[in-house]
This record gives C-alpha cells, sequence and structure tokens, in this order.
C-alpha cells in the first residue's frame, strides 16, 4: 500500500493552553489515531509504515502527511467572522 492511499479524518486543532493537532489516520481496514507531533517522531513514522504495510520511505510518509493535513485545514476552516 502507499501513503498517498491513506486518509486523513477527524482532524482537531486546540490552542486554549497548549496547541494539540489530533487527526486520524485510516485505511479501508483500519485506523491509527495520531497526534500531529509525533509526526516529527521516527519511531511513530516506522509505526505507521508497519502498520499500514506502506512501501513508501519514512521521509516521503512524512512529507505525504503533512501535505494531507495541511489539505484538510483548509477544508475545515471555513469560518468567517466579522462583515464581508
Amino acid at each position: 500500500m502507499l501513503c498517498k492511499d491513506l486518509n486523513v479524518v477527524h482532524l482537531n486543532i486546540t490552542e486554549d493552553y497548549e496547541y494539540k493537532a489530533l487527526f486520524r489516520l485510516c485505511s479501508k481496514q483500519e485506523c491509527l489515531d495520531i497526534d500531529l507531533v509525533d509526526v516529527e517522531n521516527t519511531d511513530m513514522l516506522n509505526q505507521i509504515k508497519e502498520q499500514f504495510n506502506l512501501e513508501d520511505s519514512v521521509e516521503d510518509i512524512k512529507k505525504i502527511l503533512m501535505d494531507k493535513i495541511m489539505k484538510v485545514t483548509t477544508m475545515e476552516s471555513r469560518i468567517v467572522e466579522g462583515k464581508k
């Protein structure tokens, strides 16, 4: 399987007292809950690679995930405040 085939769903970003960004990475068969901070962690990237049996390199997985997360944030942030 390739990382591009995975879906980033349920992205939740909070900025209360500390910044947190949690998301769920899913294939058709299984899901994994991940904190965005952990995407910097090589151990987490290896876990993702193993769990989803990905063919991509760890560096490619990180880049693809960040691209997917950025795409989801643009879709999720549609709140407009103030006058137009």
